[in-house]
């Protein structure tokens, strides 16, 4: 992630996801199926983020910074193919 800003909160995670961004909804990233990159490492700059052995990428859609407490995206953006 290049110049990454978001709001600091508790228990936040950075997910791949199959679901779509969706505005306004920032709760149907739960509904599907997902891969946890690990805790986000900061709320501003640039990060980077192992992607595990054998995840398809090809069906993942998008990239979110999660809050595991309150069950949200703090932020979410498509991810597209390299």
């Amino acid at each position: 992630m290049d110049d990454l800003r978001t709001s600091d909160g508790p228990a936040l995670r950075v997910w791949l996801s199959d679901r779509p961004v969706e505005p306004g909804l920032g709760t149907n990233l739960d509904d599907g199926a997902y891969v946890d990159l690990g805790a986000l490492k900061g709320n501003e700059g640039n990060q980077n983020y192992a992607v595990p052995p054998g995840t398809d990428l090809d069906a993942l859609r998008t990239v979110t910074i999660w809050c595991e407490r309150f069950s949200v995206s703090f932020g979410a953006a498509a991810l597209s193919p390299a």
